[in-house]
């Protein structure tokens, strides 16, 4: 049985603040057992690796989610199953043979020392059995199953925490890492294949197609979305690249410690849109632009009144976080992570119609939108750092992340529906505007450590009540999003909704 959107938004929710959380904890443990100079190598690979990998795995498991979502037809999810599956399976023995070739031709070695051999062989297999694993998991997405793909992903991250510090405890230092990816990423696929076989039968895997494919479509989605991820991907690297190149290390460090915290307010809508794709596509494929619209209005909404309440937040705490997060030597990262605010949040309100632009069989219009989006970001990127630094980078790739509403919300107008309609910005915007204006006095006047405690519920109070006051958020909105969510207990729900239709409304 297919989950319902929101709760596959809160199983997704939950699935990546478990792994931000698992890795938050991992990270210092690892950097102490490994110690600078194995860190410096695990941290070079993983980069390596996530540069190659971020493309291949991107392009094949959203194809299958996308497709194998069009229909609920068990005879074509399996065929899209195991057609995917065989593009996939290819694209992660291209990418571990290439990493095995440079470690047996010593390419690895006389690159980046003699460690690396043993590290790139590992790197090979692991490029198989991340494949394999995403593939599986993205399948189950896809069939909107993300109470069991989530599981899987959080058992997956404490099996490779667990693996890995375990292994560099005994001496295997970052080789016993990497064995902690693979065999973590082993068990998601083999977890993931029982849960798929209750769906689908698994000799679709090595079968021919039970049904007639649009197998030049899927390949050229499959195409596309590589060329989509390429893009976007550029979003997040340009700028540390070309900070890298111009300025120092140290300048670097500030400005990635403010991106480091920034994209934390990314949580919420990259769930958003990671499960839209697979509930969308079925509509892109019966043509219904008026759900795709109502779709897309309440998710951009929603995405817009949750992301601002965290970015005022931030803003109001960045001078007593920063330097409690990432130590007192990052204070000057609180002035990047000022600037980048707007543009995060706008990154975060495109996020819903990228999903929904992605589920179509052509991605001409995603493509440009976000091709166009990365043309802007380099632009302003190159003619910013050179002069400003760190300050020049924020300024540019805020902007940035910021074009991409418009561009993407242009594309939506192009296909035939407007994402922004109805949002209600003004209500929004004056919301936390005043939620601001109370709780950065307060954050200003309270000793640090009491100012982190205090803000945040004082801060959430503040703005809930006045997104309902101002007509933000209607009362029967909020009682759609609480309905059935298992997070706040029936009793209490009830009085809150009683509250709500108490407190005096404006512009209704």
């Amino acid at each position: 049985m297919a989950d319902s959107l929101s709760s596959a938004v809160r199983s997704v929710v939950a699935s990546k603040l478990f792994v931000v959380l698992a890795g938050f904890l991992f990270t210092p443990a690892l950097v102490r057992l490994l110690g600078p100079t194995e860190y410096g190598r695990y941290a070079l690979v993983l980069s390596i690796f996530g540069i190659v990998n971020i493309v291949v795995i991107g392009g094949t498991s959203d194809a299958v989610r996308k497709y194998i979502s069009e229909r609920s037809d068990p005879a074509w999810q399996a065929a899209v199953y195991g057609y995917v599956f065989r593009p996939a399976l290819g694209l992660g023995l291209a990418v571990g043979a290439t990493f095995w070739l440079a470690a047996w031709s010593g390419l690895a070695a006389r690159a980046f020392g003699d460690p690396f051999t043993s590290l790139f062989y590992l790197l090979g297999v692991y490029a198989v059995a991340s494949q394999l694993a995403y593939h599986n998991l993205r399948t189950l997405m896809g069939l909107e199953r993300e109470s069991r793909s989530e599981p899987l992903k959080v058992l997956e991250k404490t099996l490779f925490v667990t693996v890995a510090l375990g292994l560099v405890y005994a001496g295997f230092g970052v080789e016993g890492v990497l064995l902690g990816h693979i065999l973590a990423s082993l068990a998601a696929f083999v977890l993931a294949l029982v849960f798929i076989a209750q769906s689908l039968p698994l000799r679709s895997l090595f079968s021919p197609p039970s049904v007639d494919l649009p197998k030049r479509g899927i390949v050229g989605y499959l195409g596309s979305t590589i060329l989509f991820f390429l893009f976007l991907n550029s979003l997040y690297h340009v700028d540390v690249i070309l900070l890298q190149y111009w300025w120092t290390d140290e300048t670097v460090g500030y400005y990635k410690g403010a991106l480091s915290i920034a994209e934390f307010l990314w949580l919420a809508p990259t769930a958003v849109q990671l499960v839209l794709l697979q509930r969308i596509s079925n509509l892109w494929a019966s043509d219904d632009l008026e759900a795709i619209q109502q779709q897309a209005r309440r998710a951009t909404r929603y995405v817009f009144l949750f992301t601002t309440l965290l970015a005022v937040g931030v803003a109001a705490l960045a001078a007593d976080f920063v330097p409690l997060y990432l130590g007192t030597a990052f204070e000057p990262s609180v002035t990047p992570l000022l600037l980048l605010l707007p543009g995060v949040l706008g990154f975060a309100v495109a996020r819903p119609t990228l999903a929904i632009n992605q589920g179509r069989r052509s991605l001409r219009p995603l493509l440009a939108a976000t091709g166009a989006c990365s043309l802007v970001n380099l632009a302003l990127n190159l003619v910013l750092i050179p002069p400003y630094g760190m300050v020049g980078a924020a300024v540019a790739t805020s902007i940035g992340y910021g074009s991409l509403v418009a561009f993407q919300s242009l594309a939506a107008r192009y296909l035939g529906y407007r994402p922004l309609e109805g949002l209600r910005w003004r209500r929004i915007l004056l919301s936390s505007v005043a939620t601001a204006a109370v709780i950065v006095p307060v954050a200003a006047v309270l000793p640090a450590l009491l100012a982190l405690v205090v803000v945040p519920p004082l801060g959430a109070a503040v703005y809930a009540t006045l997104v309902i006051v101002t007509g933000a958020l209607t009362g029967e909105e909020l009682a759609d999003l609480m309905d059935g969510s298992g997070v706040v207990p029936v009793r209490l729900e009830r009085r809150l909704l009683v509250v709500v239709d108490r407190l005096p409304k404006v512009n209704e």
